[in-house]
């Protein structure tokens, strides 16, 4: 009897544990190809979270947070990724139709993409954010991507380097041969346009780590008009 037991307590088991495989195999699969990630700077009021992205005929929910970039999205053939709202459809109250809030066209030449949604600040019909996709290509481990958002040059001191981003400017600073966990001073600055003096935003020490990316964003905080900035974390594939 005892044996019978434990038989059927690994058939019960081996069933569990089948349709789970299976399932993180379909995950899996689903994935493959080229994937985009989703951040933010800020979130208009009224606007769920998690979202809904549609990407080809598919519609799938992110969660979008401030300190981490969202789950991958199968980036589809025309490359076209949009972030929808469900609305009742005028014509039957029985059915939805899909309100575009924002669409991104990731390039053919990317595989892995980093999709950045930013608040109108006059909604265009429907469209309520303005995108910017951002290939991942060069971004590897232990690297920092800073995002000047802002109308105001940004300066980083980053260690013993100065790294000055313009406005709408990009800047990713590669640490090749990072193997281990490093502790890096880093200091961030402010110029507005016809002014000399920079002025400080802060300044701290970090850690700069192999097993994951980071992001910097500089944005103009809506409430008060100052330049904010917010730490974004990427783990390594």
């Amino acid at each position: 009897m005892r044996m019978r037991n434990v038989l059927i307590f690994f058939h019960v088991l081996l069933s569990a544990i089948i349709p789970l495989s299976a399932q993180e195999t379909d995950d899996a699969r689903k994935l493959t190809g080229r994937s985009a990630w989703f951040i933010y700077t800020e979130l208009p009021e009224g606007v769920e979270n998690p979202i809904k992205v549609m990407s080809g005929n598919d519609i799938v929910e992110i969660t979008l947070s401030k300190r981490s970039v969202s789950a991958p999205v199968k980036i589809p053939a025309d490359g076209i990724l949009r972030v929808v709202r469900e609305i009742p459809d005028p014509k039957d109250a029985n059915k939805v139709v899909h309100q575009i809030l924002a669409q991104a066209q990731v390039a053919e030449g990317v595989s892995k993409a980093l999709i950045i949604l930013m608040p109108l600040k006059k909604p265009q019909g429907d469209l309520i954010f303005t995108s910017k996709v951002q290939s991942l290509a060069s971004f590897k481990g232990g690297d920092w991507m800073f995002m000047n958002l802002t109308n105001a040059e940004i300066g980083i001191q980053f260690g013993e380097k100065n790294l000055p981003i313009k406005p709408g400017e990009m800047h990713i600073h590669n640490t090749p041969g990072l193997t281990q966990a490093i502790s890096m001073s880093i200091s961030y600055h402010f110029r507005v346009p016809g002014k000399k003096e920079w002025e400080l935003i802060s300044a701290s020490t970090i850690p700069v780590m192999p097993t994951r990316r980071e992001i910097c964003l500089f944005s103009v905080d809506p409430k008060f008009g100052r330049i904010d900035y917010h730490g974004i974390t990427f783990p390594v594939e």
